[in-house]
C-alpha cells in the first residue's frame, strides 16, 4: 500500500452512520453502576475538551467524534443505567440526577451538530474528483488503513492526517503548546470568577451553531471595539464616524446594554478675594489690550496703535479671480509656503474582522482492536514511573501494593499523560483498591482532565496481569478504549510492562465473568497484550512534563 495514500482523509460520515456507531456498544449489568456512571461522565468531559481543542471553531472530523460521543451520553442515561440492578440505590440516585441535569443541553447541542455533519458530507460530495467513484466500483480489495480510516470521524473531512510514530517530537511539542493555551485560559475564567457551567454553555452557543461557518458574526465584543478604536485613531473619518452613527444601525446588529458612570456638570471655577479687589471690579473695568494686525508688519515685532478700522480691500473682477490654491499642485517651493488640505481618505466601514481559518492537523490512530476500532496514540512520559516508585517505596519495602491514576489531555487525535493522581486507597499485600473516588473525579473535573489507565505495583509479584487485575482493567477499558494498566515489579526481570484488553476476546470474556474470587482462572488465552510501541498504541517522550497530585486523606 502506498504510504502517501494512506495519509489522505477519508469520507465524512453521515449521521445515520454515526448514529450506528454510538449505538455499537455492549451494557453490560456485571460492571458496577459507578463504572458506568463514570463512563457516561468522561464522554461528556471528552467533548467539551475536544472544543478547547479548536481554536477558531470545530473542525470537519470533531463534530463527527462529538455526536458520537454526545449520542452514546444520552443513551446511557436514557435507555441503559435506569435497568441497571443497582440503579434504585441512594448514591446511585444522586449521581443519576447529576448527570440527567446536562441531558437537556446534549440533546440542544446534538440538533445543532446534526445540519454541521450534513453540510461536510455534502461538500465533500461536492468537490470528490469523478476518478474516485471508478475506483470505489472497482473489485480490488481496500487497504485495511482504509478500512478502519473510513469507521473514525476524526479522521473524516480535509485535514493534514500525520504518523505519530514518525513525528513524535512534534506531537509532543504541539500538545505542550496547546497545553498551556488551555491552562492560561482556565486560569482566566477562575480569576474572573466564572462558574465553569457557564463558560461551558457560553462555549457550546460560541462553537456550535450556523455561527461556525460565519466567523464575522460570531465575533466578541472586545474584537469589535479593537476594530472601533484603529478607525478612530485617524483624526479625519471621525466626522465619517459620526455620520455613520447618526443613522439606523445595520439589520444585524445586536445591542448591548451598559450602565455607564455618570459625571456631574462642570461648574466654573471661583477664586476669593479682598473687599477692595470686588469693589474696584464692580466700578471699573479693565481696559483691552491693543490688537495685533495679523500682516507682515507684524513679523518685524511692529505693534498697530490706530484704532481704526482697516480699509475694505478692493474688489476682483470674477474674470480676473485665480485660486490660491491649485487644485493639482506640483511639487515645489510653493507647496511649503502654502500648505494644502490633505486629500481625504475613503470612508471607512466598521467591520467585524474575519478570524483567518485554522489548519487542521491530526494523528492517525496509533493502533487497531482486534475488532477494527481505532484507539487513540497514548504519549506517556518516560520519567512517570521512577516517580510513581518513589511514592510507592514505603509499601514496597512492605510487601504491599499500590496504585495511581494516570490522566491526561486529548490533543490531535492523540492523548498526552500530564498528571499521575494517588487516590485514598486499601493496600495489601496482592490487591490495591480505590476509596472516595468522588475526590478523584472531582479533580479531574475541575483540571480538565482524563482518566487515561492506572499504574501499580507487584511488589512480591513478576511482572503480568492477575486475575483481579484484568477485572479492574475492564472497568477502565470500557471507560475508554485506549485505557492502559502499567505494572511495576521492582525485584524481577522485566520489571514493567503497559498492557490492554483483547477486544475480542478479552474485554468481553472478562464481563461476563462472574467468579468473585480474588485469584481465579479463565479457561482462554489471549486475555490482554502488551501496549507499547512498535506493536502497540502508547509511546513514552522524555520531552513530556508531568507532574503528581496525591488526595490521600490517610
Amino acid at each position: 500500500m502506498d504510504a502517501r495514500s494512506s495519509m489522505r482523509p477519508s469520507r465524512p460520515q453521515t449521521v445515520p452512520e454515526l448514529v450506528e456507531r454510538a449505538e455499537n456498544f455492549t451494557f453490560n449489568a456485571n460492571i458496577p453502576f459507578k463504572h458506568w456512571a463514570r463512563t457516561a461522565e468522561t464522554l461528556y468531559q471528552e467533548v467539551c475538551l475536544y472544543i478547547l481543542d479548536a481554536t477558531f471553531a470545530l473542525s470537519d472530523g470533531d463534530f463527527g467524534r462529538a455526536y458520537v460521543m454526545l449520542y452514546r451520553y444520552s443513551v446511557l442515561l436514557l435507555n441503559c443505567l435506569p435497568k441497571h440492578p443497582q440503579y434504585k440505590d441512594a448514591e446511585h440516585q444522586r449521581t443519576y440526577r447529576s448527570l440527567c441535569r446536562r441531558l437537556d443541553r446534549v440533546l440542544e447541542d446534538l440538533e445543532q451538530l446534526k445540519p454541521e455533519i450534513k453540510h461536510t458530507y455534502e461538500e465533500w460530495e461536492r468537490m470528490r474528483p469523478p476518478s474516485s467513484e471508478q475506483r470505489r466500483n472497482t473489485k480490488a480489495p481496500a487497504s485495511t488503513y482504509t478500512d478502519f480510516a473510513a469507521r473514525d470521524p476524526t479522521l473524516s473531512g480535509s485535514a493534514r492526517i500525520l504518523d505519530a510514530s514518525e513525528h513524535q517530537d512534534l506531537a509532543v511539542d504541539l500538545a505542550q503548546k496547546e497545553l498551556r493555551r488551555r491552562d492560561t485560559a482556565r486560569r482566566a475564567t477562575r480569576e474572573a470568577r466564572i462558574p465553569k457551567e457557564q463558560s461551558l454553555m457560553r462555549l457550546h452557543s460560541d462553537r456550535w451553531g450556523n455561527s461556525l461557518r460565519t466567523a464575522a458574526r460570531d465575533v466578541d465584543l472586545q474584537d469589535q471595539m479593537e476594530a472601533a478604536r484603529r478607525i478612530l485613531d485617524s483624526p479625519s473619518t471621525i466626522s465619517d464616524v459620526d455620520a455613520t452613527a447618526r443613522t439606523s444601525p445595520p439589520s444585524d446588529f445586536v445591542p448591548h446594554h451598559y450602565n455607564y458612570p455618570s459625571i456631574s456638570k462642570s461648574r466654573p471655577v471661583t477664586y476669593e478675594r479682598s473687599d477692595s479687589q470686588t469693589s474696584a471690579t464692580s466700578t471699573t473695568k479693565p481696559s483691552r489690550p491693543p490688537k495685533e494686525l495679523d500682516d507682515r508688519s507684524s513679523q518685524r515685532g511692529a505693534l498697530v496703535s490706530n484704532r481704526n478700522p482697516p480699509e475694505i480691500p478692493r474688489k476682483i473682477a470674477l474674470d480676473s479671480y485665480q485660486p490660491l490654491i491649485p487644485t493639482r499642485p506640483s511639487p515645489g517651493p510653493a507647496d511649503i509656503e502654502t500648505p494644502s488640505a490633505p486629500a481625504r481618505p475613503p470612508k471607512a466601514t466598521i467591520d467585524t474582522p474575519i478570524v483567518p481559518k485554522k489548519e487542521r492537523l491530526t494523528f492517525k490512530p496509533g493502533a487497531y482492536l482486534e475488532n477494527g476500532d481505532p484507539i487513540r496514540s497514548i504519549f506517556l512520559p518516560r520519567a512517570l514511573r521512577r516517580a510513581f516508585l518513589e511514592v510507592a517505596e514505603k509499601n514496597t519495602r512492605e510487601g504491599l501494593e499500590m496504585c495511581g491514576i494516570l490522566c491526561g489531555s486529548p490533543v490531535n487525535n492523540a492523548l498526552f499523560v500530564r498528571c499521575l493522581v494517588i487516590p485514598d486507597q486499601r493496600c495489601t499485600s496482592d490487591t490495591c483498591e480505590t476509596e472516595n473516588e468522588s475526590a478523584l473525579f472531582d479533580y479531574c473535573i475541575s483540571e480538565d482532565l482524563l482518566v487515561l489507565g492506572w499504574i501499580h505495583t507487584h511488589p512480591t509479584q513478576t511482572c503480568f496481569m492477575s486475575s483481579r487485575d484484568l477485572h479492574t482493567q475492564a472497568g477502565y477499558q470500557i471507560m475508554m478504549p485506549e485505557s492502559v494498566a502499567i505494572v511495576c515489579a521492582p525485584k524481577f526481570t522485566p520489571s514493567y510492562g503497559i498492557f490492554r484488553l483483547t477486544n475480542p476476546p478479552g474485554l468481553d470474556h472478562i464481563l461476563n465473568c462472574n467468579h468473585t474470587e480474588t485469584f481465579h482462572q479463565h479457561p482462554i488465552d489471549n486475555l490482554y497484550r502488551g501496549a507499547e510501541q512498535p506493536e502497540g498504541h502508547v509511546y513514552e517522550s522524555d520531552k513530556l512534563p508531568f507532574y503528581v497530585h496525591d488526595l490521600r486523606t490517610k
